[in-house]
């Protein structure tokens, strides 16, 4: 269970959203806790819900299509008994070319940028594509706090989501900085966790990008004593870790 709090209920649902970086008619609200003002500050609620992805949106939306070409080309496709296996080949196969027009992509970009580099591309599903950028130049791929492979990362999901691979998700890395990042934001989760506890008031952290968000969520998801909210816009929309009432 993945829990976003907010001043009101919309504002817990935009948070998830944007987050999870799904529209409002693929996910699944529950409302957990309606918000409540109290008095003079005392007794205040936050709103809670639960967001979750609809499941087989995209597969509904893929039945849909087909049987609306189906219907434009009367009897034709009824003919044709393996359309179907025909259909999931060419979903392989465009992944498979959209993949390599994303690596020549980001060849073209570094390249530009002066780098020195190999790509390493590796699809890991049918909705994950992980590109491992080796170079002797990472502290400055990097960037400060991530931010210049969090645009490359930003760029490469903007380019393939125009070439209609809007459900695949693109990770970019380098030095193993994924995993080290994701073990730093779980101990920056914690410990301001802590500080927020033993100060009494809420905690905002530096701006982030939404699947580190979403992260920092997560670790403080099942703690006792704090919420999370998202507030903000992008891309200053930071996270705020505050003890609970």
């Amino acid at each position: 269970m993945t829990i976003y709090s907010g001043k009101t209920i919309q504002d817990a649902v935009e948070q998830s959203l944007a987050d999870l970086s799904l529209t409002q008619d693929q996910v699944e609200v529950k409302i957990l806790q309606q918000p409540r003002h109290g008095f003079f500050g005392i007794g205040r609620k936050l709103a809670k819900v639960d967001v979750k992805k609809k499941k087989n949106t995209n597969q509904n939306q893929t039945i849909t299509n087909q049987k609306l070409t189906e219907a434009k080309s009367n009897t034709t496709n009824l003919s044709r008994p393996d359309q179907a296996d025909n259909d999931v080949t060419k979903k392989a196969v465009d992944l498979e070319n959209i993949s390599q027009q994303l690596a020549n992509y980001l060849n073209d970009v570094l390249e530009a940028m002066g780098f020195s580099f190999k790509l390493k591309l590796d699809m890991r599903s049918k909705h994950a594509i992980y590109i491992d950028i080796s170079t002797d130049q990472e502290s400055r791929l990097i960037g400060r706090h991530g931010r210049t492979i969090n645009a490359l990362q930003n760029l490469s999901q903007i380019f393939i989501n125009r070439l209609g691979a809007n459900n695949v998700n693109v990770e970019l890395d380098t030095a193993n900085y994924r995993a080290r990042r994701s073990e730093s934001l779980e101990q920056l989760a914690e410990k301001t966790a802590r500080d927020a506890i033993a100060n009494g008031k809420p905690i905002y952290l530096n701006p982030m990008p939404s699947f580190e968000r979403k992260q920092i969520h997560n670790t403080l998801a099942d703690n006792e004593y704090v919420i999370t909210y998202s507030t903000g816009k992008e891309p200053h929309r930071v996270i705020v870790v505050a003890p609970k009432q």
